[in-house]
């Protein structure tokens, strides 16, 4: 699987003036997205094939799924290092696979069958060929990206005309260029791309106009597909530098929140983290492939998974479905001193609480030091048009409780970090 993308590089204005500059963000009767689907987002990647480092484990493998809170997953076709009861075993705790292909489609389809035979609807996903520009594949005598985009349009032809997964969505190859393509219709249901941010920068915003999700996605909008991103991920060794550098465990875990949140912005139907575990022992950071884990090589987690873990927790608790029907509602509110770098998502808990995402997309490593940069946070007034009973702010890089809690307001001040901070907000019955 993928480890690094290829560096973009783009040269634009540096606008200090613009990126410094704020407005106010007045908003009225926005949907709100309910936060199990929020949660339904987020999928993140794994290797039971590699049984001889940290996936070896299967039953270790589920259980850091299940104290993350995460049930999609992404991996290769099952091959002959881990038996196919390794995979059932996942699936039968729950966990919803997208397998990418081999280029044997038929025998790759054939170990799906198997699977959704013993775990039915385990699998969610199929996916095309992984990157063919880092791993070039050949297919019906031709190259390249020809045999890339002809061998798509076979799998999707031969998934559907076979009965046990003919009802799977069929995620298009990547690492194609799509400039020429014109059409993914017959070979694909959802758009799909990595994005790997470089420099150490947010994943969609930074003063240099760098917007690595919007970027990864910008060609593929033409094909009016919904859109999926099966790699995103920062690694935990910090570097300085250029390109394809890593970053601290916090910085990863910062990062990492913000590109899910901004991937549903972008319309990302789910997003796969690269990836749950270290997954081989490298004490001297000579393979940096060998750190993009949430969890460490001995399954301890890192501050991204506990963050990760976190955020899940807040949004789900007190998941009581609301007899009023107000899970469904919506939510005015204006933003003001809101400069041009923070974002916000807002979703709605199963018991009518509206959560409200803030977060700041500033700088938040230094490539030249390889060390964090320690934005302060913005004071963000907020105004919920009309009184608020309860007002709770929480942190998920901090814990699960809140930090600041307030009643009866029609208004407050949030201090807006580099990383997402939730204003939970429960109106009077």
């Amino acid at each position: 699987m993928k480890r690094f993308a290829i560096a973009l590089c783009m040269i634009a204005a540096c606008c200090d003036a613009l990126a410094a500059s704020t407005s106010s963000v007045s908003k009225s009767g926005v949907e709100a997205l309910g936060a199990e689907r929020f949660i339904d987002t987020i999928g993140i990647n794994i290797h039971v094939n590699y049984t001889d480092g940290s996936y070896a484990d299967v039953g270790k493998v589920g259980d850091r799924l299940q104290w993350l809170g995460v049930t999609h997953v992404r991996d290769n076709t099952p091959g002959h290092s881990a038996p196919l009861s390794s995979y059932v075993y996942l699936a039968k705790r729950g966990i919803k696979y997208t397998f990418i292909v081999t280029d044997d489609f038929a025998g790759s389809l054939d170990k799906y069958r198997q699977i959704e035979a013993q775990a039915p609807g385990s699998i969610v996903a199929i996916e095309g060929f992984n990157e063919i520009n880092n791993w070039p594949v050949k297919y019906a005598g031709l190259t390249g990206q020809d045999a890339g985009l002809a061998g798509q349009k076979a799998l999707y032809e031969l998934v559907r005309r076979t009965p046990a997964l003919a009802r799977l969505p069929v995620y298009d190859l990547t690492g194609y260029d799509a400039k020429p393509v014109r059409t993914r219709a017959g070979s694909a249901d959802f758009a799909n791309n990595h994005a790997y941010p470089q420099n150490g920068q947010q994943p969609n915003y930074d003063q240099w106009g760098s917007v690595w999700i919007d970027w990864a996605f910008g060609d593929l909008r033409k094909f009016k597909l919904p859109l999926v991103m099966t790699e995103f991920g920062y690694f935990t060794v910090p570097q300085s530098g250029w390109n394809v550098i890593g970053v601290d465990e916090a910085t990863q875990a910062k990062g990492t929140l913000n590109g899910l949140l901004d991937s549903v912005n972008t319309g990302i139907s789910r997003t796969y983290i690269y990836e749950l575990l270290d997954e081989k022992p490298d004490p001297q950071h000579l393979d940096s492939g060998m750190h993009f884990g949430l969890f460490n090589v001995d399954h301890s987690p890192k501050v991204s998974a506990r963050a990760l873990r976190n955020f899940i927790l807040i949004l789900k608790a007190n998941d009581t479905v609301a007899e009023n029907g107000s899970a469904n509602g919506r939510m005015s509110f204006t933003l003001s001193d809101w400069p041009v770098s923070a974002r916000y998502l807002l979703m709605q808990k199963k018991d009518g609480r509206f959560v409200l995402a803030l977060w700041n997309e500033v700088p938040f490593w230094d490539r030249a030091t390889g060390k964090p940069i320690d934005s302060p946070p913005i004071k963000v007034p907020l105004d919920f048009g009309k009184t608020a009973r309860v007002v709770s702010v929480y942190d998920p890089l901090s814990g699960t409780a809140p930090a600041v809690t307030q009643r009866n307001v029609a208004q407050a001040t949030i201090e807006v970090p580099d990383h997402p901070v939730l204003v939970e907000v429960t109106f009077p019955d």
